[in-house]
């Protein structure tokens, strides 16, 4: 599995918001603009490159991704009250 976390600053709602669309369907929200994603493989992990493409504007938007591995994620802790962000199985409100 390939995990990242991934930031955004895109200052368009419209934009924002179906950057943010595309993320959640590949992980869970972990701040504002601030993704936790696992992608099964390269290919969809490249998946969700093309679909950010085909969303952003390259030229004001800024979309970025740091790579976690299974022993740092796993280090990962909040200050605060917040559920395990790999827990697919768990129930988030935002």
């Amino acid at each position: 599995m390939l995990r990242y976390l991934v930031c955004f600053d895109i200052p368009d709602d419209t934009t924002r918001k179906e950057t943010s669309d595309v993320l959640e369907s590949y992980g869970i929200r972990v701040q504002r603009s601030v993704f936790e994603v696992v992608c099964k493989s390269r290919s969809e992990f490249r998946k969700l490159q093309l679909d950010l493409l085909s969303i952003i504007d390259q030229e004001a938007d800024s979309v970025r991704f740091y790579p976690q591995c299974e022993s740092c994620a796993a280090k990962a802790f909040d200050l605060g009250n917040f559920p395990d962000p790999f827990d697919r199985e768990a129930i988030y409100f935002f």
